[in-house]
């Protein structure tokens, strides 16, 4: 790809070595007391990656990632593409649950994780997963339930029997066979070779792993580059989620292509937010447009310099073009850009650019990526439509996945004849070329950013031992965007509450995912076929939501 520069045939493993070769004396992380230059940072990836290779992870391993948004999660990167294996993110709300399937359809031979992250003990729900862990040796390994799965890295002050220290393997010297493997590793990795595979669920309810190349990821990043005009040596805050390509790029891959500085936040806090902004001078600023709003009508926003601001990126839902100029106007960001993706697009599929106006920014999400068409078709008879009319989104070119992980039935049913990508989202492209999402045709909703997929909360209520049948729907909410709506018709001759179900719930599977409102009812409205008349549920919940019932203290959403 030409218009990649000097960054076409580039890996990931390329973009941290160069930025330790351009940068290293600049501050690359700062995060509590700890702050590393890219010197350091890169020596640190350099130690974890053979201490890698001398517990046995080999070329085109799969390593699951269970951390927060902290240096461990960038070394971690950095250091498994480096040997030419693959990442395999996990959500640090993930419950057990959640990560059984993932850990097994993923095949992982490695997880790097945590013990424990605010209320959830991680090392607990290990346990669970795999009884009788703490009896075996580190990187011994054996569970039927994860034939794959051989060592678990720690990041941790305690030390866990069966489990391998992080900080130990970050100190691995290199002796001259280590160097030459690690040598030999590094310079096998290919642009075009997958390096991580996030899962995102769909209509099945089953997730599924998108198979993500360093080329697509070092591609996106120049876009994000360009369009937002970042400079070398910007500082970073970027509170998304690294497990997340949105969290993924602003918080790792950017700062690294301009050296700058990145600030890792653990959990997302508004207030928290304004005071690393002013302590650590950030000059650039991503969030959901639910983010920007708790930092606009923070009560002490007044109180913090964040002059330091601008540019910022937003996406993930819808932004006013209040909002736009607010932040503008009072957060002092010049250049903000919106966009649209999804996972099997490598994260972004259309992206505004400095040079767009509030209007464009709020409207649409941009235009597309260099060298990736986008076109919009009938749904039903998948006939071209003119620009200004409704329908489908098609793409094709560089950004799309090379597939579902072990799905081939699955990955072909999103694939036409001509090689166009369905995403199943519904939208027009105006006069300018600009993409305007209106719709989905799958059912998924977004809540604070987060996508939820109605289906697999519907399999899961299923687990409930007193329900028969569930619908789950999204439905609007001030602060979320939208939050979850679950019917519920329960088993003959049992009884239950909403508060027993959101427990269940809130036990089991991350909190974006746990339906703010349950209704039971006698039956869910059916059409002829068996599909569940999801319209009609939609009217229900909006006459219920009228009428004034409000929710128990529900997820987060953080």
């Amino acid at each position: 790809m030409e218009w990649m520069g000097e960054w076409s045939g580039r890996t990931l493993a390329d973009l941290i070595d160069i930025a330790v070769e351009r940068f290293p004396d600049s501050e690359a992380v700062a995060f509590d007391d700890l702050r590393l230059t890219y010197r350091q940072l890169g020596e640190r990836i350099h130690g974890l990656a053979r201490g890698l290779l001398r517990v046995g992870v080999e070329k085109g391993d799969k390593v699951a990632i269970w951390l927060c948004n902290r240096p461990e999660w960038i070394i971690s990167e950095f250091a498994v593409c480096s040997i030419g294996a693959v990442m395999t993110p996990l959500s640090t709300r993930f419950k057990a649950y959640d990560v059984r399937y993932i850990l097994g359809q993923s095949d992982a031979t490695t997880l790097i994780m945590m013990d424990r992250f605010l209320h959830m003990d991680y090392m607990k729900m290990l346990e669970d997963l795999i009884p009788g862990i703490s009896g075996h040796e580190p990187g011994q390994v054996r569970s039927e339930e994860f034939p794959s799965l051989r060592r678990v890295i720690c990041v941790s002050d305690k030390r866990y029997p069966g489990v391998f220290s992080f900080s130990d393997l970050v100190m691995t010297k290199g002796d001259q066979d280590l160097d030459h493997r690690l040598e030999r590793r590094r310079a096998g990795v290919r642009p075009e070779h997958v390096v991580n595979i996030p899962y995102t669920s769909g209509t099945t309810g089953f997730p599924k792993g998108v198979m993500t190349t360093h080329e697509q990821y070092i591609g996106e990043t120049l876009v994000f580059r360009d369009r937002l005009r970042i400079r070398e040596g910007d500082r970073f805050l970027s509170p998304a989620p690294y497990f997340a390509n949105f969290g993924n790029y602003f918080g790792i891959l950017l700062p690294a292509m301009v050296g700058g500085l990145t600030v890792p936040m653990p959990v997302y806090d508004a207030g928290e937010c304004l005071r690393l902004i002013e302590a650590e001078r950030c000059t650039h600023f991503t969030g959901t447009p639910t983010m920007y709003l708790d930092i606009l009508n923070h009560p002490r926003l007044k109180d913090f310099d964040i002059g330091s601001l601008r540019t910022g990126m937003t996406g993930a839902a819808p932004a006013s073009t209040k909002m736009v100029n607010n932040v503008r106007d009072i957060m002092g960001i010049e250049t903000l850009c919106n966009g649209y993706g999804m996972t099997e697009n490598s994260g972004a599929t259309t992206m505004t650019s400095f040079q767009d106006d509030p209007g464009v920014m709020s409207r649409t999400t941009g235009r597309p990526f260099p060298d990736v068409e986008i076109k919009i078709v009938d749904p039903g008879t998948g006939e071209d439509l003119p620009r200004g009319e409704i329908g489908e989104l098609c793409t094709r070119g560089w950004i799309v996945m090379k597939g579902y992980y072990k799905m081939p039935e699955e990955t072909a049913a999103c694939f036409d004849g001509e090689g166009w990508f369905h995403t199943t989202d519904l939208g027009y492209i105006d006069g300018e070329g600009n993409f305007c999402i209106t719709g989905r045709l799958k059912e998924m909703f977004i809540s604070g950013g987060t996508n939820v997929y109605p289906t697999e909360v519907e399999n899961f209520l299923y687990t409930f031992p007193k329900v028969k049948q569930a619908a789950v729907i999204g439905v609007p909410d001030d602060r979320m965007g939208e939050v979850g709506f679950a019917f519920i018709v329960l088993k003959e001759g049992r009884t239950s509450s909403e508060e027993e179900v959101r427990a269940f719930c809130k036990e089991r599977i991350a909190n974006y995912k746990v339906p703010r409102y349950v209704k039971f009812v006698d039956e869910i409205p059916m059409a002829g076929v068996g599909k569940i008349q999801k319209y009609k549920l939609e009217e229900e919940a909006r006459s219920y939501l009228v009428q004034g019932r409000k929710p128990d203290a529900g997820p987060s959403g953080g």
